[in-house]
């Protein structure tokens, strides 16, 4: 019986050394990477007419330490169309996500629309609003 006593204990000490080195090499990778900043989050267009197409950008800085990739850009609808650099974006560099928004067949209310931008970032998903009051 004590045999498989201290079987168990070690097989648990070593099962949590090896979870806490785990966790230090988790922290030095997220020390050294990319990082995003943008300058706003929200794009206001205000007040558009309904049928009317509007375009705006989120200008970003690559504020990390390795380049940025940015590998999607997706909207919550299919009213908005985003455009962004496929190529990186070294430390330090700006760059700009385009979306445009189609407001065909929305009438006299407030829209919110959101755009997920997915990079090797951590976190690696960054949530834009684009709002407008359509007449």
């Amino acid at each position: 019986m004590n045999k498989h006593l201290f079987a168990v204990l070690m097989a648990c000490c070593l099962l949590f050394s090896c979870s806490k080195n785990k966790e230090n090499i988790d922290v030095s990778v997220i020390e050294n990477q990319a990082a995003i900043k943008f300058e706003n989050d929200v794009l206001n267009f205000h007040t558009i007419r309904s049928g009317e197409k509007v375009t705006g950008s989120f200008k970003f800085k690559n504020v990390g330490d390795h380049d940025l990739v940015i590998g999607d850009v997706a909207a919550n609808c299919g009213c908005t169309v985003a455009d962004y650099p496929k190529q990186a974006i070294k430390p330090g560099e700006e760059g700009l996500i385009s979306v445009t928004y189609d407001s065909k067949g929305t009438h006299g209310m407030r829209v919110e629309k959101y755009v997920t931008v997915s990079s090797n970032t951590n976190p690696s998903r960054t949530n834009l609003k684009i709002i407008a009051e359509v007449d």
